[in-house]
């Protein structure tokens, strides 16, 4: 079991350190700068308004899909969480009707809010003719709900660099193939790791440690997986926050907020009920506690061996292949 647990942290540092091979570099002039409505009802273009410089998230939806529709949409709600403030600021997520002819704003908003759509998730519409120009530049070109694509696109029109990733695989890989359109984000795996020299008796310990802080410090109020509680849920938080920024707060929440941090300002007034407390913690207990944490986040999306993970269709696909992953 350890060793099958340390192979399956270092199988995820593989993989969030090695972009897919399958991906193209499209330059702003490439996108039409289309005319949409948002769910708001708001007027919007494409390259000047949604994509606006952020690293762009795409998909494709059919409001009446009756199965994968909705299910790509909550799992890319998933992802949409753990990006948290993220969102909106750097990053935009965009889902496009594939029925604009009869999708109103209005009945956009409903399927967004069934979702938890946040700022920096755009769900649009528009003239039929411009919509259907948009999305057979982005690689959506089927004629109908049973052969159209379940997948997302992703790209940073800064860097001209785009890519497909699969919804239906792994969230943590997906979450971090968007992260990795960013050239200063590096992967957290790359601090969680087993240390030169160290055994795997050791390197079991330590996360045992960190869940043992977990239970006696943050689970009153955090669960990993399990919802919100009195606090956030904790799955995926090693990808929702930068590691030095985690490391910090985790030792000194109270000092972060007195010095006015953003984020630690924001998360304070979004769970009023119980502030995050000092339990002061040193570095090395910080770092165990991280590590549990992106551990957990790793066990419950079950990540794939390094074997299985290059033999899997869902890690990259052609961008001009409009018959990948139908329904």
């Amino acid at each position: 079991m350890i060793r099958g647990f340390m192979l399956r942290g270092l199988a995820v540092a593989a993989i969030l350190a090695t972009a897919p091979a399958a991906q193209a570099r499209w330059e702003l002039d490439y996108f039409p700068n289309t005319p949409l409505l948002t769910q708001e009802g708001e007027k919007v273009r494409f390259v000047d308004d949604v994509l606006d410089g952020r690293i762009a998230v795409v998909n494709f939806i059919y409001l009446d899909c009756p199965d994968i529709c909705g299910l790509a949409t909550a799992r890319l709600a998933k992802v949409y969480e753990w990006l948290g403030e993220r969102m909106g600021k750097e990053i935009v997520f965009v889902s496009i009707s594939l029925t604009p002819e009869q999708d109103t704003p209005e009945e956009l908003a409903a399927y967004a809010a069934a979702f938890g759509a946040g700022p920096g998730w755009y769900f649009l519409t528009g003239d039929p003719e411009e919509v259907a120009l948009l999305r057979y530049k982005l690689g959506e070109r089927s004629k109908q709900l049973s052969d159209h694509r379940s997948d997302m696109l992703i790209g940073n029109p800064l860097t001209g660099e785009w890519r497909r990733s699969s919804l239906m695989g792994n969230l943590v890989t997906a979450t971090a193939e968007i992260l990795a359109l960013d050239p200063d984000w590096v992967p957290p795996q790359a601090e969680v790791k087993v240390i030169e020299g160290e055994t795997l008796e050791r390197f079991a310990a330590r996360n045992r440690e960190g869940e043992g802080l977990f239970i006696k410090g943050c689970a009153a109020c955090h669960s990993i997986g399990d919802g919100v509680r009195v606090g956030p849920d904790l799955e995926g938080v090693t990808l929702r926050r930068d590691r030095d920024w985690l490391m910090r707060y985790i030792m000194s929440p109270d000092r972060m907020l007195a010095e006015g941090d953003p984020i630690a300002v924001t998360l304070d007034a979004a769970y009023p009920a119980v502030r995050m407390p000092a339990f002061g913690l040193g570095e090395n207990d910080a770092a165990d506690l991280v590590q549990y944490l992106h551990s957990e986040t790793l066990r419950l999306e079950g990540v794939a061996e390094p074997a299985a993970a290059a033999h899997d269709g869902h890690t990259a696909h052609d961008l001009d292949d409009p018959s990948d992953h139908q329904h």
